[in-house]
C-alpha cells in the first residue's frame, strides 16, 4: 500500500470521525419534566385540581413546539403519597399509571410506540427530601425521621414507627403538609434537537424556541422498567342521569344524554312520581308525567378527553300532565308545557360518575282544573268554577343530577413497550 493511499485512508477516517462528533453535537438531547397531582384517593385526571388543566396544556404546546418527529420517548412514572396500606397504595400508583397512559395514548396518538409508564407505589423519596428540607424540624427530629425512612423495613412499620414519634402529633403534621405534595405522577420528556440541514432530507427542521431543559429532575437516578399496562380509547356513548332535587321530594326522575362530536348533546328527560296515600288514596296525591328534550352545546370543555363535562347552553321543551292533592288544600290536575334555555357545568368526581349543576328559565303555559273530595276521601268532585289557564315566565328548572357514563373501551396497538 502506497503512502498517498494511508494518508487517504488515514484522512477519510479522521474526516468521518469529525462529521460524527459534530452531529451529534448538532442533534443534542433535551430533557424537561412536568408532574400532575392527583386529589387523595383518586386515580382520575382532574384538570381544575393544582393547577393540572395549565400544566398538560403547557405540555402540549412544548410538545408542538418541538415537533412529533423529534421526540423520543415520553416517561411516566406515578405514586401515591405513603399514608394507609402500602398494598392498596401500590395499585392506587398503578390506576393512576393507567390513567396518565390513557390520556397521553389518546393526546398524542403517533407518540404510542415511544410512551412508557411505571407506577412505584408510594413516594418515600419525595418524603425524605421534603423532610430533608422542612426547617421547622430540629435536629434530632430530623435524625430520627431520615433514620426510619432510610431503613430497610417494610413501608407499614415505617409508618407506625413515625407515629411513635411525639405522640403521633408528627405524623399528622406530615399528612397536612407533605403528603398533598406526593401524590403525583412525573412526565418526563425527551427529544432531540437536530441539525436544520438535514432537512433537505425530509427531516423535521430546527426549532427555533426550545423550553429549556434545565429543570431538576426529582429522581434522577431512577431508572424506567418497561411494563405491560394495556393502553385504552374510552368513548362515552350514552349517560344516564337523575336529578338528586326532584328525588329528595319523592319526584322519581330519569334522564339520557347522548353525546354528539366533542361538543354537542341532545338530553332526554322523564319525569315520574305516581303516588297517592290516606283514605282510599285520595286524601295526598302527587301524581305527574312530563316528557322533556334538550339540544346543548359544551362551549367550555374541563376535559379535552371527556365529552359531557365543562359548561354548556342548552334549549328545551317539555309537557306533562299532573295530579295533585294535598288533603283540601290543593287538589289539581291538568296539562302544562315549557320552553326556555339552561345553563350548566359539569366535572368528574371519579372515574364513572359526574355531577351536574343546571338552572332553565322559559315560559310555561298550564290548563289547570280544581276539584274538592268529599269528606271520607271516597269521591272526587269537579269545581266548575275553578278551571282555566296560567301562564308563567322565569326560573323553570333547577338540577343537581348525579350521571353515570356509559363508555365502550378499546384497546390501542396491544401493549405498551
Amino acid at each position: 500500500m502506497t503512502r498517498a493511499i494511508k494518508i487517504t485512508i488515514i484522512v477519510t477516517l479522521l474526516l468521518t470521525v469529525v462529521r460524527e462528533m459534530a452531529a451529534q453535537e448538532k442533534n443534542q438531547i433535551h430533557k424537561t419534566e412536568v408532574s400532575v397531582d392527583f386529589r387523595w384517593d383518586w386515580a382520575v385526571i382532574d384538570f381544575d385540581y393544582m393547577g393540572t388543566g395549565k400544566t398538560l396544556s403547557n405540555l402540549r404546546a412544548l410538545i408542538r413546539g418541538i415537533g412529533m418527529a423529534n421526540i423520543d420517548s415520553l416517561e411516566v412514572i406515578s405514586y401515591s403519597s405513603p399514608e394507609g396500606r402500602f398494598d392498596y397504595n401500590l395499585n392506587l400508583s398503578k390506576r393512576r399509571a393507567q390513567a396518565m397512559m390513557d390520556y397521553l395514548a389518546k393526546t398524542y396518538d403517533s407518540l404510542f410506540p415511544k410512551i412508557s409508564v411505571r407506577p412505584d407505589g408510594e413516594s418515600w423519596h419525595l418524603f425524605r427530601v421534603k423532610a430533608a428540607s422542612d426547617t421547622t424540624l430540629d435536629e434530632t427530629t430530623l435524625h430520627a425521621v431520615l433514620e426510619i425512612v432510610d431503613s430497610d423495613l417494610h413501608p407499614d412499620i415505617k409508618k407506625l414507627r413515625l407515629k411513635t414519634i411525639d405522640s403521633g402529633r408528627l405524623y399528622n403534621y406530615f399528612v397536612k403538609t407533605y403528603f398533598v405534595d406526593l401524590r403525583r405522577s412525573f412526565i418526563r420528556v425527551t427529544w432531540f434537537e437536530r441539525d436544520p440541514l438535514i432537512t433537505r432530507a425530509g427531516l423535521p427542521c430546527r426549532i427555533s424556541a426550545i423550553v429549556p431543559a434545565g429543570i431538576a429532575l426529582r429522581d434522577p437516578g431512577l431508572r424506567m422498567t418497561p411494563i405491560l399496562l394495556p393502553a385504552t380509547n374510552r368513548k362515552t356513548i350514552i349517560a344516564l342521569k337523575t336529578n338528586l332535587l326532584y328525588d329528595l321530594i319523592t319526584a322519581l326522575n330519569f334522564e339520557i344524554e347522548i353525546p354528539i362530536g366533542n361538543k354537542f348533546s341532545i338530553a332526554v328527560e322523564d319525569v315520574f312520581p305516581w303516588w297517592s296515600w290516606g283514605p282510599h288514596d285520595r286524601k295526598y296525591c302527587f301524581q305527574m308525567w312530563e316528557m322533556g328534550i334538550e339540544p346543548r352545546w359544551w362551549f367550555r370543555r374541563t376535559d379535552e378527553r371527556e365529552v359531557l363535562t365543562g359548561q354548556f347552553f342548552g334549549v328545551y321543551g317539555m309537557s306533562a300532565k299532573y295530579d295533585f292533592q294535598w288533603n283540601i288544600k290543593a287538589c289539581y290536575q291538568g296539562e302544562y308545557w315549557s320552553t326556555g334555555i339552561t345553563y350548566g357545568c359539569a366535572r368528574k368526581i371519579s372515574r364513572r360518575f359526574n355531577l351536574e349543576f343546571s338552572a332553565s328559565a322559559g315560559y310555561i303555559s298550564s290548563d289547570y282544573r280544581h276539584y274538592v273530595p268529599s269528606d271520607d276521601y271516597e269521591h272526587l268532585y269537579r269545581d266548575r268554577y275553578k278551571a282555566g289557564q296560567v301562564n308563567y315566565f322565569g326560573l323553570t328548572k333547577l338540577k343537581i343530577s348525579l350521571v353515570c357514563s356509559i363508555n365502550i373501551t378499546r384497546k390501542k396497538g396491544g401493549k405498551t413497550r
